[in-house]
């Protein structure tokens, strides 16, 4: 907590003449609104020596409308490195001593509009015995310093760093190895779990020992939170699961020594690295999903399906490949941690020129 005070004190003055909002200021109801939807932020807000903080933090945030590029000149400390060795296996809050049920894992890169919500639905779950690990992928943008003063105000929370940012297969595969429990609930640091998410899911994989994956059913929300669009529909059937895996990446439950056997997470899959994941899990065991709605996906513009449309869609094409080779015993030739560009990654599976232009043609309909 000494953070929160040292660094509320030496907050500068916002809107202050040497920045410009780039948008229209929020209301005072606005930021009222920002508690309330925080009950952590909330309680924070009572005590008087971390009230500097959390208004700087609020106005800061309201008046740029979101945008990190002005408000976050005016804050030194945010951009000051957080002082841990690069992917260190202490971490850097210590956690419980007592075996949690579930360990919870986030990666997190440039996040600071959004992860504390993230991290406060998480910790508001009714299940409480659980670990949540958090691993910070490099990030440039304050949430290393955000990180690291939240990370001190639970002791169920496990904070890691990555001095430069090394994808998503890499941070989570860096934050499986070091969860303490067996079953594995992935978290983005942009959503919003449902109070019931760990204690519904955690029943559901006992009622279910065979399978090694499970999903649920999302909502979507829109960058301010407000649910847009009905639920998702899910696929139950352990047949389809098998042949062409759909699990909503963030709503997943994973059996930890399932995923170490399947040999984890794959960097050249990223932005598909769950389709790969899935596919390799369903050769060795079972997937499934349940119906119920347990996280709010927030869909903000900046999410892997919308800047990299193109590319995840190729790397599930690939990855479905992939799983065609090696269940006809023809091998499976990609390197883990091996960063390939299309043509090298097509020529290495063997697709086919026609295969190519038909998936052109699709991603240009």
């Amino acid at each position: 907590m000494r953070n929160c005070w040292r660094s509320a004190a030496s907050m500068p003055a916002c809107g202050t003449a040497s920045v410009r909002p780039t948008r229209p200021a929020r209301s005072f109801s606005a930021r009222r609104t920002m508690r309330r939807r925080s009950p952590i932020i909330a309680t924070l807000w009572r005590d008087s020596r971390c009230r500097g903080l959390l208004s700087w933090y609020e106005r800061s945030v309201c008046q740029h409308g979101g945008s990190m590029t002005g408000w976050k000149r005016q804050a030194p400390f945010l951009q000051a490195p957080v002082r841990h060795p690069h992917l260190s296996s202490e971490p850097i809050v210590p956690g419980p001593a007592a075996q949690p049920v579930v360990s919870v894992v986030m990666p997190v890169h440039n996040r600071i509009l959004y992860c504390a919500e993230a991290i406060d639905s998480i910790l508001s779950q009714t299940l409480a015995d659980f670990e949540f690990i958090i691993v910070d992928d490099g990030s440039t943008d304050g949430t290393s310093a955000f990180l690291e003063w939240y990370g001190g105000l639970d002791a169920r929370i496990r904070l890691f760093r990555n001095e430069v940012n090394r994808g998503v297969s890499a941070s989570l595969n860096h934050g499986i190895a070091q969860a303490r429990c067996d079953l594995v609930a992935r978290m983005d640091s942009d959503d919003v779990a449902l109070p019931e998410r760990l204690e519904r899911q955690v029943a559901f994989m006992a009622r279910h020992p065979e399978l090694l994956a499970a999903g649920t059913a999302l909502r979507m929300i829109d960058a301010g939170g407000t649910l847009v669009g009905p639920p998702s529909k899910v696929e139950t059937d352990p047949q389809a699961l098998h042949s062409r895996p759909s699990l909503a990446h963030p709503t997943t439950i994973l059996r930890r020594d399932a995923v170490l056997r399947a040999g984890g997470y794959r960097s050249a899959f990223d932005h598909a690295e769950d389709v790969d994941l899935w596919f390799r899990l369903g050769e060795i065991g079972m997937l499934g999903n349940a119906p119920e709605v347990l996280l709010h996906y927030r869909d903000h513009g900046g999410n892997v399906h919308q800047t990299h449309r193109r590319r995840q869609a190729f790397l599930a094409e690939m990855a479905a490949l992939a799983a065609y080779r090696r269940r006809n015993g023809w091998g499976d030739p990609v390197e883990a941690e091996t960063r390939y560009d299309e043509a090298e990654m097509a020529s290495l599976l063997g697709w086919s020129k026609d295969a190519q232009t038909a998936f052109l043609r699709r991603m240009e309909a």
